[in-house]
Order: structure tokens, then C-alpha cells, then sequence
């Protein structure tokens, strides 16, 4: 019995580091085959394409002009062909993405009577003086 207690977290603590080193090995071989051109989707969901890449920053196409710089750690993984949100295959910067019509236009807002002050009548909260 007590050698069952003492096994079960010697295996779980086993597990936990095996499972670790596997993603860690896995981000180190993605950030090793990551190139410009290479279409990605960083950690917070941004879909791009590689322009430029140093050891440490990453330099990100997220429309046709529009550069921006990202850590390179961020850098989620590589969106493969034909995958939701990858551009078509072929496509190049300019004109890769098809116009987005315009919808239908926000209702209006109906303005907002003014909040009553503690104290007034029709409220429940008091004055400050009251407390």
C-alpha cells in the first residue's frame, strides 16, 4: 500500500515533465522553420504573413502595406494551404483579399434620460452625508 502512494506521484510528476519537453521541443522546431513568406497565426489569433525575421523580432504583413512588428515568440504557429484563414494559394499582397461590402448600416441609439442623483426623489440610493 505504501509503495502505491509513493508511486503515483513519482508517475505523475514523470508524466508532467515528459509532456513539457515534448512542447518544448515542438515550439523550438517551429521557431527553427519559421521563413519569410510563410503565413502564421500568432498566440492571440492573428492571421499574417512573414516579411522579415531577426533572432528576436518578426516582422508581420496583416494586410496589403500594413507592417507590423511582433515578437517573435509569438508566433503561434504556420497556417497551412487552403486552412481557415490562410490566403488563397498563389495570391500575392495586393489584391489577395476580395472587398468586403458594406452591411447595413447601426441602428440609432435612443439617448439616455440623465442618471438621478442620490437623494432625489424616485431613487433608493442616498446621499453621501446620509451613510
Amino acid at each position: 500500500m505504501d509503495l502505491i502512494l509513493f508511486a503515483l506521484p513519482v508517475l505523475l510528476l514523470v508524466f508532467l515533465f515528459t509532456s513539457q519537453r515534448k512542447r518544448q521541443r515542438a515550439v523550438e522546431q517551429l521557431q527553427a522553420s519559421l521563413q519569410p513568406g510563410q503565413q502564421i497565426v500568432t498566440t492571440s489569433g492573428l492571421f499574417a504573413r512573414i516579411v522579415e525575421m531577426d533572432d528576436a523580432v518578426a516582422v508581420l504583413e496583416v494586410a496589403p502595406g500594413q507592417r507590423v512588428r511582433w515578437d517573435r515568440r509569438a508566433i503561434g504557429g504556420v497556417v497551412a494551404d487552403g486552412a481557415p484563414g490562410a490566403l488563397p494559394a498563389g495570391a500575392d499582397a495586393e489584391g489577395a483579399l476580395p472587398p468586403v461590402p458594406p452591411g447595413p448600416p447601426a441602428p440609432p441609439v435612443p439617448p439616455q434620460p440623465p442618471a438621478p442623483r442620490p437623494g432625489e426623489p424616485g431613487t433608493t440610493a442616498r446621499p453621501a452625508d446620509e451613510i
